[in-house]
């Protein structure tokens, strides 16, 4: 039997509240925040290049974003991968991602911090198992970090 608040819409199904750790859900305002700046970078860099492709005499695609270059366009190719980047920022980047306030910084707990590097200890010891397994014998320089040093 349906509830008077479900049909008036204030209970969805499968809209329920999740408990989210208050740091989990700043850093997830800040990555937000920082994905909108990254996506509106190249999309002003894809602006500039798609204004300084050269075109032929009478190109359509030299006012026109949705206009095809012609294609002895010297530019056609530049010009069409800028579009491509510029229009996947209008389409990828969050509508509202506001800079979260600069909150205290407060240092992770040392069980936090040691369960960090066993994660990452861990995830090394795999990946050289994997690959001993596939033969490659190209390996990465090992990571230098004083803080993996000290934990090992």
């Amino acid at each position: 039997m349906t509830q008077p608040r479900e049909m008036m819409g204030l209970e969805i199904p499968g809209d329920q509240k999740v408990p989210v750790p208050v740091r989990d859900w700043n850093a997830m305002k800040l990555a937000l925040w920082r994905s909108k700046v990254a996506w509106e970078i190249a999309m002003r860099a894809a602006v500039e290049i798609i204004a300084r492709c050269q075109h032929e005499k009478d190109c359509h695609g030299e006012w026109s974003e949705i206009a095809p270059c012609f294609a002895g366009c010297p530019d056609r190719e530049q010009r069409m991968s800028a579009l491509v980047i510029l229009n996947a920022g209008r389409q990828f980047a969050p509508v509202d991602a506001r800079k979260p306030a600069d909150a205290p910084y407060f240092a992770p707990s040392r069980e936090y911090f040691s369960d960090v590097l066993a994660t990452l200890a861990t995830t090394q010891a795999e990946l050289e198992a994997l690959r001993v397994q596939l033969g490659s014998n190209v390996t990465p320089p090992p990571i230098s970090s004083p803080q993996l040093k000290e934990a090992t």
